[in-house]
């Protein structure tokens, strides 16, 4: 249909662009909880908290990536230029118009790229090094506290990152690899 709206994402660390092209629908997790963003969002900006980024291609693909957190940015009804199928737009034709989706991301992994096994010896570890610091009498329940303990700070950080790894493989937590 030439009224339908696209959506398009761009997924970029400092490193690379993870991601870039039309999708259906975007699922991600915000300070205010997860969200599902599809063409004709409201035009956002917000923070990206650690969690699963879900992307869903038109085809019907799924991209799955693990994100630790960072920024979102919606854009509506913007020009968003040629399809990415390859197709050319004839010299008269105007571009179609649509949201575009940016997630600009500190540290993100596409599924396929994360090691399993890495990922569940790191959550080991990290239940490990939490197990013995509420041996040592700290408090692992996370409460607000006077002062923050950096190293349970550090260790609940590192026990976050390992259970949305193996999140975003599909992988289940504690399952042994």
């Amino acid at each position: 249909m030439a009224d339908e709206k696209r959506l398009d994402i761009m997924v970029v660390t400092p490193e690379r662009i993870l991601f870039s092209g039309e999708a259906t629908e975007a699922v991600l997790r915000t300070r205010d909880g997860d969200i599902t963003i599809l063409a004709g969002h409201t035009p956002l900006v917000g923070t990206v908290e650690p969690g699963v980024v879900r992307v869903e291609r038109p085809e019907g693909e799924t991209v799955r990536l693990a994100a630790h957190g960072g920024f979102v940015q919606v854009d509506d009804d913007v020009e968003l230029g040629a399809p990415d199928d390859g197709r050319a737009v004839s010299a008269g034709a105007r571009a179609a118009s649509g949201s575009r989706v940016t997630l600009l991301l500190g540290v993100a992994e596409l599924a396929g790229e994360i090691d399993t096994a890495r990922a569940q010896v790191a959550l080991e570890s990290a239940q490990s090094h939490l197990a013995e610091l509420a041996g040592s009498g700290r408090s692992t329940s996370g409460e607000p506290e006077e002062e923050p303990d950096d190293e349970l700070v550090e260790a609940r950080a590192s026990l976050r990152r390992a259970e949305v790894r193996l999140e975003a493989t599909e992988a289940p937590a504690g399952a042994s690899a």
